[in-house]
Order: structure tokens, then C-alpha cells, then sequence
């Protein structure tokens, strides 16, 4: 393994960046509940894509928290 990355973000945009990464996991939680709940296999597919999509911005936010130092903030 490399050495670990370290971004130099100011407070402003850590609070931003941490706001957002909040926003998209429950996003990602609301998505799931919605998956089990609609019967449509059309509209499972595109709430399942657009939860692939949530998870994806997800993965990154946390990469950049962990990367400004702020792992001790990220929940799952």
C-alpha cells in the first residue's frame, strides 16, 4: 500500500463536504426502503441505479473526508 493521502481543506469546505456526505447516505437509506417497497420491476431497476449512483458519491465523499482527516466522523 501507498502512502495515505492527505487533502488540506479548510474548515468551510470540510463542513461542506461532511453536510453532503450526511445528505447522500440517507439518501442511499431512503432508496433502499423505496426498492422493497415498489412492486414495479421498472421502477425498482431505476430506484436501484439511482441508489448505485448515491453509493458511488457516497464511496467518494468518505475517500475525501478520510483523505482531510475527518475519518473519525463517517458512519456507515
Amino acid at each position: 500500500m501507498g502512502a495515505t493521502t492527505m487533502r488540506n481543506v479548510g474548515k468551510a469546505e470540510f463542513m461542506s463536504l461532511f453536510a453532503q456526505h450526511q445528505t447522500e447516505s440517507l439518501c442511499c437509506k431512503k432508496l433502499q426502503v423505496y426498492s422493497a417497497q415498489v412492486q414495479d420491476p421498472r421502477l425498482r431497476t431505476l430506484i436501484n441505479e439511482l441508489n448505485n449512483q448515491c453509493q458511488q458519491r457516497v464511496q467518494w465523499l468518505s475517500t475525501t473526508l478520510s483523505e482531510a482527516g475527518g475519518a473519525g466522523y463517517i458512519t456507515s
